[in-house]
């Protein structure tokens, strides 16, 4: 069993929705469950101060920061995240409404995690730093997405962007593992797109992780004009209305696969037809070229046969003539 299967299958969850700060609103809150806490256990006491040193120091270590207190079965894991397109103060702000929410909502559970639109934060009793896991989870706002008019030109746009910000992401910014751009899909539709992935994973599983949350972006979303998939290491986002800082060029649309396929069979049935043309127009005019030149040989023939009989007659007869004139 892989550990997003160990993960998802040790843990029950519960979702908890709710409006926060116009700041931060969360879209998802995830507390994974194993054994319930006292709130006067030594865990407990470590989770606090964890929890309350996460904003300043994430915020002050440009937006990613994980650490660790205490020993043995008290000691408690944690990991915080900011978006990668926003400032310290934003930042701060943000992971400070989070870890307020987890300290309400899980303070008895050893393991939890919270997504906001900016930040995100993440706590357990085992070591789950550099480790890729993966279990994506769909925020309740894609199923109110409206759907779009033309899904199939939309769907390519919008993931041949997704695919390239994943892969500056995870290798062209390996260190901010961010990546946010935008597209056109005509004069009055642009969408925008974000992936970021949590800084203590490589680059190959960064990509790994996106591919998962990318496909399952397309499954919830492909015909929606956007959508967000979040996992513990890597989130994915794309929307038609501009929801990031970031100054990213806008991407050019080139040519997807498809078409560059479907041109390509173009081209090589037109030059097999062309050739298969000229080859029949060569075949027609060496038929007829060989059938007038067997007319005109056997009309050759024939003048040659009938220009040589003649004389022959004429000699036999004279022959003959003179024969008999001899005889006689």
């Amino acid at each position: 069993m892989n550990k997003d299967a160990t993960f998802s299958a040790t843990l029950s969850l519960t979702l908890v929705l709710s409006v926060l700060t116009p700041v931060s609103p969360y879209r998802l809150l995830t507390c994974c469950n194993t054994d319930n806490l006292t709130a006067t256990s030594q865990f407990y006491h470590n989770l606090q101060i964890l929890l309350e040193s996460l904003p300043s120091n994430t915020s002050l270590a440009n937006g990613y920061f994980h650490d660790h207190i205490g020993d043995g079965n008290d000691r408690v894991y944690g990991q915080a995240l900011c978006r990668g397109d926003v400032n310290r103060k934003d930042c701060m702000k943000c992971l400070e409404n989070a870890t307020q929410q987890l300290m309400n909502m899980c303070k008895r559970y050893e393991d939890s995690i919270t997504w906001f639109d900016l930040c995100q934060i993440r706590y357990s009793s085992r070591n789950f730093t550099s480790m890729m896991e993966y279990a994506g989870k769909y925020p309740p706002q894609n199923s109110l997405r409206k759907s779009v008019k033309n899904p199939n030109k939309f769907g390519e746009k919008w993931i041949y962007l997704m695919d390239t910000l994943s892969a500056e992401a995870a290798f062209k910014n390996s260190k901010a593992m961010f990546a946010a751009g935008e597209i056109r899909v005509s004069e009055k539709e642009t969408i925008y797109g974000l992936v970021q992935c949590t800084r203590d994973i490589p680059p190959n599983q960064c990509k790994t992780c996106l591919d998962s949350a990318l496909g399952d972006l397309k499954t919830c979303c492909s015909k929606r004009e956007g959508g967000t998939v979040i996992s513990a290491n890597c989130n994915v986002r794309f929307e038609l209305s501009l929801f990031h800082n970031a100054s990213n060029p806008q991407l050019t649309w080139s040519v997807s696969k498809a078409e560059r396929k479907w041109k390509k069979w173009i081209i090589v049935v037109a030059c097999i037809l062309s050739a298969l043309a000229i080859l029949i127009g060569l075949g027609v005019v060496y038929v007829r070229r060989k059938k007038r030149s067997r007319k005109d040989e056997v009309r050759s023939q024939s003048a040659l046969l009938h220009h040589a009989a003649s004389p022959t007659r004429n000699v036999k007869t004279n022959s003959f003539a003179l024969g008999k004139y001899v005889i006689d």
